[in-house]
C-alpha cells in the first residue's frame, strides 16, 4: 500500500530580514524513512523540534539544497543528535547527483540540479504528486538574490527556472516564505522581471559606459541606502550574463555594450 507522505514545516529559528520572521523553512518528509530538507543553522530549538516530530524514531536522511550558511550550518548539530544520519548535498554531504532518486518518507524524490542562486543548488521533485522542494529557487512575494561576486550566476539561474517550469509543479515548498500554490505564474513573473531589468541595463549602457555605482542610481533611483549592496550584486549578475553572451564587457570597473 502506498501511503501518502506527510510533510511538516519545522522553522529553523533564525529570523531575519533575508530569512523571514521564523527563519528558514526546513521540511520533514515523514513516513517509513523520514527525510529532512535543509539543516537550518543549528539552533537547539530546531533540533528539539525535529526530535519531537520524530518521537523515538531516528532521522536517517538529510538533504541540503545548497551550501549557504542558513541552509547548511546545522549539519554538525543534526549529526550529533543522530550519529547515523546520511547527508546528501551541501558542503558536508554526499554529492547530490542530478536525476538521482532519494528515499523520502514512504516514497522517493528525484534530485533536480538547479544552479544559479548557488553553484551547488538542487531541488527535490515528486513527479507523482507534482510537488517540488525548492530551496532558494523561488519565494512568494519577492525575488531571489543572485550574488554574482560569490558564485551566483544569473544565466544558470534562468536556465534552472526554465527547467523547473518544464516540470510543471503544482506546489513548491520553499526555504523561505509560504508554500507556493501557483508556481507557473510565479516563474513567469520572475522571467518577465529579469527580462525587464536586463532591458533597463542595456538602455542605460547605450547612453555610455558606466560603473555599477552609477548604474544603481539610474536603475534604482529611489533606494534605501541599506539595499545598495544587494542592488549592486543584482546588477553585477545581469552584467556578467551580458558578458557571457558577448553583449557587454568590463574594463577597470566600467561596463560598456559590445
Amino acid at each position: 500500500v502506498l501511503l501518502r507522505t506527510m510533510i511538516a514545516l519545522i522553522p529553523a529559528g533564525n529570523p531575519g530580514a533575508f530569512t523571514g520572521p521564523s527563519g528558514n523553512n526546513t521540511w520533514l518528509v515523514d513516513g517509513a524513512e523520514p527525510l529532512l530538507v535543509d539543516a537550518g543553522v543549528g539552533q537547539a530549538s530546531h533540533v528539539a523540534a525535529v526530535r519531537r516530530a520524530l518521537g523515538a524514531r531516528p532521522l536517517p536522511r538529510l538533504f541540503v539544497t545548497h551550501a549557504h550558511h542558513d541552509h547548511s550550518a546545522g549539519v554538525p548539530h543534526l549529526r550529533e543528535a543522530w550519529p547515523g544520519l546520511q547527508v546528501i548535498g551541501g558542503r558536508d554531504g554526499a554529492l547530490a547527483e542530478d536525476r538521482a532518486w532519494i528515499q523520502a518518507g514512504d516514497s522517493r524524490l528525484q534530485v533536480v540540479a538547479t544552479p544559479g542562486h548557488a553553484p551547488d543548488h538542487a531541488c527535490l521533485w515528486d513527479p507523482e504528486r507534482r510537488i517540488l522542494f525548492g530551496g532558494d529557487l523561488l519565494v512568494e512575494g519577492g525575488t531571489i538574490m543572485i550574488a554574482a561576486s560569490s558564485g551566483g550566476s544569473l544565466r544558470t539561474y534562468l536556465e534552472s527556472l526554465r527547467k523547473v517550469q518544464a516540470l510543471a509543479p503544482e506546489r513548491v515548498y520553499p526555504a523561505h516564505g509560504p508554500v507556493i500554490d501557483d508556481p507557473a505564474a510565479l516563474i513567469s513573473q520572475y522571467l518577465a522581471h529579469r527580462e525587464s531589468r536586463e532591458r533597463q541595463i542595456v538602455e542605460a549602457l547605450a547612453a555610455g559606459p558606466s560603473a555599477i555605482v552609477d548604474l544603481i542610481d539610474v536603475i534604482y533611483p529611489v533606494l534605501d541606502a541599506r539595499l545598495r549592496g544587494a542592488a549592486g550584486e543584482t546588477l553585477l549578475a545581469h552584467l556578467r550574463k551580458l558578458e557571457d553572451e558577448q553583449r557587454a564587457r568590463e574594463e577597470e570597473g566600467t561596463w560598456s555594450l559590445l
